[in-house]
């Protein structure tokens, strides 16, 4: 994968926004999320019965309505992101939690770290904020950044699946398939691109604090599963793994505010390289289709 210039991700930017925003004003539905979630969340996902397949509905529809917009560091209600046609990916999924809470779905926001495409200039913007304001603002570095997404509770089957209205994904294949897996990936994110993989996820417990460890589960456990439990005979297994491990509580620090990610620099690089050593000692191994 090419690394992006600084000019290059400025004139995308700059192309970005010249665009039509997606949220056009006379939209029935869009005006129904301005005024009347209940009712709008119920129209979106009038065809879906399941959990699941209505979450899925309102996710999309956001996706492909709402724009993403660069983070400023301003705190918006869930109004104002909507009024403003987009936000952020935890703007977004502000937005979506309180849509789907309306069908008495249940719910839980994920944070994750993940590696990224490298970027001294974000190094040097993330180093200077921790400096500024702390520890909680090493959650994006050099190699690495921090996601927003949700989890939705399915009853029938008594699991947790991941919904992003960010990227449009729904569902744990999708996934899989677009944060962590070595084939072909496909989301609706602007720049799907630059995320590699994560490398700690936790979602939101009752006071919600990131503090409910999923890392294992779709890092070790869902990532195995997917290339038919074989993951574990490579010889780079036990490294990820190891390093997933040795990284988890000091992600779950920086999302408390309470560790400097920075200082791990070094073991997210080498998280990187065994992920990629990971992606050459699997080609051949079957994924589940």
């Amino acid at each position: 994968m090419s690394h992006r210039t600084i000019a290059a991700i400025a004139l995308a930017a700059l192309g970005a926004a010249a665009q039509e925003p997606k949220a056009a004003p006379d939209d029935p539905l869009y005006a129904l999320l301005r005024t009347d979630r209940k009712a709008f969340a119920e129209a979106v996902s009038r065809d879906s019965s399941s959990e699941p397949g209505r979450a899925r509905a309102i996710v999309l529809w956001l996706t492909r309505h709402l724009d993403w917009q660069a983070t400023d560091y301003k705190r918006r209600t869930v109004q104002e992101v909507i009024d403003r046609g987009g936000g952020n990916c935890d703007d977004l999924a502000r937005v979506a939690l309180d849509a789907m809470q309306e069908l008495h779905l249940r719910l839980r926001r994920v944070h994750d770290v993940h590696v990224r495409t490298p970027s001294p200039d974000r190094g040097e913007r993330a180093h200077a904020l921790v400096k500024e304001k702390g520890d909680a603002y090493s959650i994006f570095g050099r190699h690495h950044n921090d996601h927003v997404w949700l989890e939705v509770y399915d009853s029938a089957a008594r699991e947790w699946y991941p919904v992003d209205p960010w990227s449009g994904l729904a569902g744990l294949d999708e996934w899989m398939k677009a944060r962590v897996w070595f084939g072909k990936r496909t989301s609706l994110a602007p720049d799907s691109a630059e995320m590699i993989v994560p490398i700690g996820i936790f979602a939101a417990d009752d006071g919600n604090h990131f503090t409910v460890d999923r890392t294992r589960h779709y890092l070790v456990d869902e990532f195995d599963r997917l290339y038919s439990g074989r993951l574990y005979t490579l010889p780079a297994w036990s490294r990820w793994v190891g390093l997933l491990d040795q990284l988890d509580d000091k992600v779950k620090g920086a999302f408390a505010g309470t560790t400097d990610l920075h200082e791990s620099e070094a073991d997210i690089d080498q998280l990187a390289a065994a992920y990629e050593e990971l992606r050459s000692q699997a080609q051949g191994l079957p994924a589940r289709p």
